[in-house]
């Protein structure tokens, strides 16, 4: 959030959070919110997924796990930490979620770089590039929504 320090309310929550950091003993501290990602890149996303499953057969689910997540960006999704239990070293996958806009489009390029690598195109975030591709005709537009309620319909079972 910025804050304008000018306007009481921003001030007073300035000052709350401030306090809140000065409490926790805080080492370092940014008062700068990153933007986190956008729900139009997160829509966009989950086209592209999509769009990857149904050209090589696997769910939505495991195309944004396996190849958006672990295979085209592993240095912004794959992170370790030490298990609290067992002190052990383990690795886990980030949530696209906590990504920033900037940390998003970098992976949404990686994704589609990738994807063509692998023999598939990945259509620009243009609306009517993304429905040319996808539905050049009513058949295709049938053949994607059965596709859509089929990847859900297994997504349970995978």
């Amino acid at each position: 959030m910025n804050y304008d320090l000018t306007n009481p309310l921003h001030r007073k929550q300035f000052v709350k959070r401030a306090n809140r950091l000065l409490e926790k003993k805080c080492k370092n501290a940014s008062l700068v919110d990153e933007s986190r990602r956008s729900l139009n890149q997160n829509s966009y996303l989950h086209v592209l997924c999509r769009i990857l499953a149904i050209e090589t057969g696997v769910t939505e689910k495991y195309s944004k796990e396996v190849y958006f997540k672990i295979m085209s960006n592993p240095d912004i999704f794959i992170r370790e930490d030490v298990d609290k239990l067992t002190g052990m070293r383990v690795q886990y996958i980030r949530s696209s979620a906590d990504l920033t806009t900037d940390e998003m489009t970098r992976a949404i390029n990686a994704f589609r770089r990738w994807a063509e690598d692998q023999g598939y195109y990945l259509p620009e975030a243009n609306p009517d590039d993304v429905g040319n591709m996808v539905f050049a005709s009513e058949n295709d537009k049938e053949a994607f929504r059965q596709g859509e309620i089929e990847s859900s319909r297994l997504d349970n079972y995978i």
